[in-house]
This record gives C-alpha cells, structure tokens and sequence, in this order.
C-alpha cells in the first residue's frame, strides 16, 4: 500500500510539472509573437535593392576638353619675282599638270614663264660685261704706266664700267633664273592660281602650299581656364631640363585630338596623340579668348586642315576614383555617394538564438573635390577599393539595410577593403 501510495503521488507531481510547463509555454510564445510582431528582427526587415561596383583609385589624367580646326603648319604664298607670260605647269608624280592636292617635293618645279627676252638680256649683259672686263684690263695697263697715258679719272669710270657691267649680269642671270618657280618646302598644294599662256605681275601669288605632315589645332580657352594650362606648361619644362625626372608623362604636355564624326560603321575615329605647342600671351580682342595650339603628328596624311576636331588637354595627373556620374548625388549644394558596409546580425528561432547572418548598410560619404570629365566623375584619394553604389541611391539614407543585387561585385573585394565600417571615410576629396 505505501509503495502504491508513492507511486500516485509522483504521477500527480509529474502532471503538475507538465500542466504548469505548457502555460508557462504558451505564454512566452504568445508574448515572443507579440513581440516579433511589433519589431521583427533585422534580417527579417525589407531592404532597399541597390547595385554596387567595386571602384579601384588609380593614376587618373585630368583634361581640359576644347574644339576648334585643324590648321596646316605652314601656309606659303609662292609668286614668281618677274612678269612674263606662263610657258608651263611642273608635273605630278602621274605626268599630270600640278593641281590642287598634290604632293610637291623641296625644290620641285611648279611653272616656268617663256624665258626667251630674259635669255637674251642675259646674253646681253654678258657681252657689256666681256666688253668692260677688257677695257678695264687695257686701261689698267695704261694707268700703270703713267698719268701721261691715263689719269685718276678715266681709270676710275673704267673701273666702274666693269663694276656696272658685272652687276648687270648678275641681275640678268638671277632673272634669268626666276622664270621657273621651285617649291621651297614639300608640302601639299593649297591652291594653284594660274592656267599656261596666262601673263603674271611680279609676285603675284599663283601657288599656294601648305605644310600638312604636321598640323595645328587651334582652341580658343577661356580666362577661367588658362592659369591651369600656364602652370602645367611650367611643370612640364622645368621637368623637362632636370635630369632626375625620368617619367616621360611629366616631360610633355600631352592631349588627345579626337575627330567630330563617325566612321560608315557609326564608330567614333580613333584618338590621336597630341602635345600642347603654344600658349598665347594675349587673349583674342574679339573673343576675349587666349588661342591654344595643339601640335598633332600627320604624317599619314588622314587629317585636312579645315577639319573640326576636339582636343582633351591633360592639366594634371591624380590618384583618383572614376566614378559613374550616376553614382554621385548632387543636392542641396551636396554632392554626395553611397557606399556598402557589410555586418552581422544574430538569426533567431521562436525564442532562441541560432545563428549570425551578414547585413549590408548604406554609408553615406560625402564628396568635398571632384571634377566632372564626360560621363566620370573624378574624384581624388588616398583611400582604397570602395564599392559604391550606382543604382537605388536615390532614395537611401544613411544607415539603410540594403539588399546587393549583385553580391558577387562584393564578393570581388579583398578581406582587407574598405568595407568595413571602421575603414570608411566620412569624405573624400579634402586632399
């Protein structure tokens, strides 16, 4: 009986234990829904959908971007130095008369005059000058023996007879000689002015050559923008003349001509390495602007002076991020971007603790320096890789739980980056 009487008693203690652990349940699940209900727990909160791109600073050339036209290197007007009628045209490489376009070598023929009244004159001022050289000769013989013979007098108008005589030859010949018209550069014909059997004046421009295997782009630049253009030029010839300086890039004044217009295929002309070769010391009177001009290399003959180009004059070289101009936000006299931090949250089940999840947060930073240069913003730094938000920033606030919608950009970043939040910058750009 009192085995018995022990055995209803531990029945009836282990129900009790069992009735009071379900209320007690009950209540703390009751009160743990509650509670979800009204603050779920962070990796259960809806995040905003951004996409990031993990942007690496690197060695960044600031330019100064200005249009403007080609212009050739040297224009000559060419005439010839006497008047007479054109016998002929010099010819092309093809056998052709010389016309607009073509080539001409140094000292190629352009056109001769008939030369025939230069020829004879020529002739002519070599028999006066015959004729004179013998007299001279006869009359020094008599003045050398004596004033009896010859006095001071006729000795010196013999002298000057020869002397007259020879310059009168020397005119005929170098005449003689102007009847054909050599270029004295090669270049390319601009403009021929004159047609066989036409009469010319002397020096009136007939040809027209210009020196194109080397070509000027001229750009006109603003007061605002000149003092940059100044102090690179004064960096790049004190660089030039210290012979410590061994990086060619701090040795010249480089800039890109790019050509207006597309290819057949809608593709852009490819850019063509240029170096700043002038500055002008006095602005345009008309323009109020100061000419720049650009020295571009044309020794395949591709470019015409004429032609509409655009130069992106590199003023300096900084360690910079590119930014997509879209990732930067402008507001309110702010400029300013997104970044992503990564951290953990604790992942819970009923009541329990069960795990730890990664989060991504927003990171506001502002942006104090930053240049504008075509669809990049440029902004310079001495920090490290940062992703940075480039879609969904809009609406963001700093803090913001994000969801990446392209986590493998991230997954790119080394352990050490600057995702981190310890390792954020509160701005860039102060340097």
């Amino acid at each position: 009986m009192r085995v018995a009487h022990y055995v209803v008693l531990i029945a009836i203690t282990v129900l009790a234990c069992g009735v009071m652990w379900y209320v007690s349940s009950r209540s703390d699940a009751q009160n743990y829904a509650e509670q979800t209900a009204a603050d779920p727990p962070v990796a259960a909160q809806p995040k905003a959908l951004v996409a990031v791109n993990l942007v690496e600073p690197q060695l960044t050339e600031l330019t100064l971007t200005q249009s403007g036209k080609l212009e050739p290197w040297e224009t000559y007007t060419l005439g010839f130095e006497v008047a007479g009628r054109v016998q002929e045209v010099g010819k092309n490489a093809a056998g052709d008369p010389l016309d607009d376009g073509d080539r001409v070598e140094a000292g190629q023929v352009l056109a001769r005059l008939d030369d025939r009244i230069y020829a004879a004159r020529k002739s002519e001022a070599i028999a006066q000058l015959e004729k004179a050289a013998s007299d001279l000769q006869r009359d020094r013989r008599l003045y050398e023996k004596g004033q009896s013979y010859l006095t001071d007098s006729e000795y010196q108008a013999s002298l000057a007879s020869h002397a007259a005589a020879k310059a009168q030859n020397e005119v005929a010949v170098k005449n003689l000689e102007d009847t054909t018209l050599k270029s004295p550069v090669a270049g390319t014909i601009n403009r021929r002015m004159i047609e066989p059997g036409e009469s010319v004046s002397a020096n009136e421009p007939v040809f027209e050559i210009v020196q194109n295997d080397r070509l000027l782009l001229v750009v006109d630049v603003p007061e605002s923008r000149v003092r940059e253009l100044e102090e690179r030029w004064r960096k790049v010839r004190a660089a030039s003349k210290d012979s410590s300086v061994t990086d060619p890039e701090e040795k010249t004044f480089r800039a890109r001509v790019r050509l207006e217009g597309q290819d057949a295929f809608g593709k852009s002309w490819p850019e063509i390495e240029a170096e700043v070769y002038r500055i002008a010391q006095v602005a345009d009177p008309r323009t109020k602007l100061f000419p720049v001009e650009v020295l571009v290399d044309n020794s395949e003959g591709l470019l015409r002076p004429g032609m509409v180009a655009t130069a992106d004059i590199v003023i300096d070289r900084v360690r910079a991020y590119q930014l997509p101009d879209v990732a930067v936000i402008f507001r309110d006299g702010d400029a300013y971007l997104f970044s992503v931090n990564a951290e953990s949250a604790p992942v819970e089940a009923m009541f329990w603790q069960v795990g730890q999840t990664e989060l991504h947060v927003a990171k506001r930073i502002d942006v104090n320096r930053w240049v504008d240069q075509g669809d990049k913003v440029i902004v310079p730094t001495d920090g490290e890789t940062l992703p940075v938000v480039v879609r969904g920033q809009q609406r963001l606030r700093d803090g913001q739980h994000v969801r990446v919608v392209n986590p493998a950009e991230l997954g790119k970043q080394h352990s050490d980056s600057t995702v981190q939040a310890s390792r954020q910058p509160e701005a860039f750009g102060d340097g």
